[in-house]
């Protein structure tokens, strides 16, 4: 007579699992506290309407909603791409330091910095203060540089026309933004290489994550012997 042979599941860790629920949920309301003491202050202190902050722009100005939508398409685009690139980093770290995780976490700095400069027009609005705008961009064009070069050792196993074609689009926007002329279309012309630079980036950035989230769990993957 064979016996069956049974498997048992180790119990899952019910206490700690609730115990790390906790903290994220102390962790989300602490940062929810400060943002709205933030309003507060802006409101009580520095005499900003806190309705100003809550609302959207367009809606506070009595702007048609299409206003600025393809720099919000480009905004969500530069967050997508941030978004998956660190959490792959984050997702691999059991992989130790490889040139695809350098790659992913410079790719990621870049695109956040990016769209938190499009979103709140950082470097616009220090440019004003008299900096000059290549002075405020250089953090962009070092975590850029720092892209390029790690994207270029991992260049044989990842989609690089796609990267090499971001920088080229980004290039040529920043080209046409920089150049003296001031006829009619130049800002569409300058606009649409930006966004077709970043929509290639973004593409950049989802690819290898998904690569380096497939090989880090086929790395972790028990052997079926």
């Amino acid at each position: 007579m064979s016996a069956k042979a049974q498997t048992h599941s180790p119990p899952a860790p019910t206490g700690g699992w609730h115990r790390s629920e906790a903290g994220t949920i102390i962790a989300v309301l602490l940062v929810s506290v400060v943002i709205l003491a933030s309003l507060v202050v802006a409101d009580r202190v520095f005499g900003i309407d806190y309705y100003d902050l809550v609302r959207d722009p367009n809606a506070i100005a009595r702007n048609p909603g299409y206003f600025g939508i393809v720099s919000n398409i480009g905004v969500i685009m530069w967050i997508v791409g941030a978004a998956a690139a660190l959490q792959a980093f984050a997702a691999t770290f059991d992989a130790g330091t490889t040139a695809l995780r350098r790659t992913l976490l410079a790719g990621g700095l870049f695109s956040t910095l990016m769209g938190i400069d499009d979103f709140l027009m950082l470097h616009e609005a220090v440019a004003t203060m008299g900096i000059p705008e290549e002075v405020v961009l250089v953090p962009h064009m070092i975590l850029l540089g720092a892209l390029c070069y790690y994207a270029y050792t991992v260049r044989a196993a990842t989609p690089r026309l796609l990267l090499v074609a971001s920088v080229l689009s980004m290039g040529l926007s920043f080209a046409a933004d920089m150049a003296p002329i001031h006829v009619g279309g130049a800002t569409f012309v300058e606009e649409a290489f930006k966004l077709v630079g970043i929509l290639f980036l973004t593409t950049y950035l989802v690819a290898i994550s998904h690569q380096a989230l497939r090989h880090g769990g086929a790395s972790r993957r028990p052997a079926i012997g």
